[in-house]
């Protein structure tokens, strides 16, 4: 079993920090990009990956899977795309279900969003 991993406290990371936390090296992130859709980091004008928490969480379970459970690439996106499903399933279980009062008082505030918007569109036609 491998140590515990501490992410800094922050939200987004470069590809030179993100290899010190996860122990490997910028080409084997790269060619992760290529093999696992879900990991897609931003990219700034000048190419610079960008990767949020969620990605660095995703390179920490995607190397799990590989170093450590000897899983194959194919093997590991099959068990992340298990993962997900799964996880998909539990939050819709486990959504809040609102009540007609609840949809009401939504449906209220999204007329009432969509009003302002129209009214913002006005006001910014007529600076133009």
């Amino acid at each position: 079993m491998s140590a515990e991993v501490v992410i800094p406290d922050k939200d987004e990371f470069r590809i030179g920090e993100v290899c010190d936390i996860a122990g490997v090296k910028p080409f084997v992130l790269r060619y992760w990009e290529t093999e696992f859709p879900d990991l897609q980091p931003a990219k700034g004008s000048g190419g610079q990956r960008t990767y949020s928490r969620a990605d660095v969480e995703l390179i920490l379970r995607i190397k799990h899977l590989l170093y450590e459970e000897r899983f194959t690439v194919a093997g590991a996106k099959k068990r992340l795309a298990e993962e997900a499903s799964r996880g998909a399933l539990r939050a819709a279980a486990a959504a809040p279900r609102l009540d007609s009062t609840a949809r009401e008082e939504v449906e209220r505030l999204r007329r009432a969003f969509v009003e302002v918007k129209r009214e913002l569109e006005t006001i910014i036609a007529l600076l133009r």
